[in-house]
């Protein structure tokens, strides 16, 4: 019984040992790297989203309303561009990412003031009209 047990426990150590006992790991390993990797995006996309927000902030206006924000984000997105073009993949991802994050603060600005002015005339209207109704009372 003893030689069974031996013969047996031997068995498990050739069988640790062999390279089809790794595989199974190695292709988890391999899966996860893989999917990781497609979970990061390309900084060629990333520009491409950057680029249509400050297009998108450009035509709500964040040229004239938020210069300086609209200003940070396009001096981004060409840093983004130019580490591109370096190969300096992280960096420009980091950068692209950067640029779209200035754009929306300038297009949301750009908005704001928009909104901002929009009360106003509103509020002027309102106290036009309350002074002729007050004139037609008399």
């Amino acid at each position: 019984m003893n030689t069974v047990f031996k013969s047996h426990r031997n068995n498990n150590r050739a069988s640790q040992r062999s390279p089809m006992h790794w595989l199974p790991a190695i292709v988890l390993m391999t899966a996860f790297l893989q999917s990781a990797y497609a979970i990061t995006p390309l900084p060629a996309e990333q520009i491409a989203v950057s680029t249509a927000a400050v297009d998108s902030a450009a035509r709500a206006g964040a040229t004239e309303l938020a210069p300086t924000e609209m200003a940070i984000a396009r001096d981004k997105l060409a840093q983004a561009k130019t580490a591109m073009a370096d190969g300096k993949d992280q960096r420009a991802l980091m950068l692209a990412e950067a640029a779209q994050v200035d754009a929306l603060l300038a297009e949301a600005k750009a908005r704001n003031i928009r909104a901002g002015k929009a009360a106003t005339e509103l509020r002027e209207s309102n106290r036009v009209l309350r002074q002729e109704i007050e004139r037609g009372a008399k």
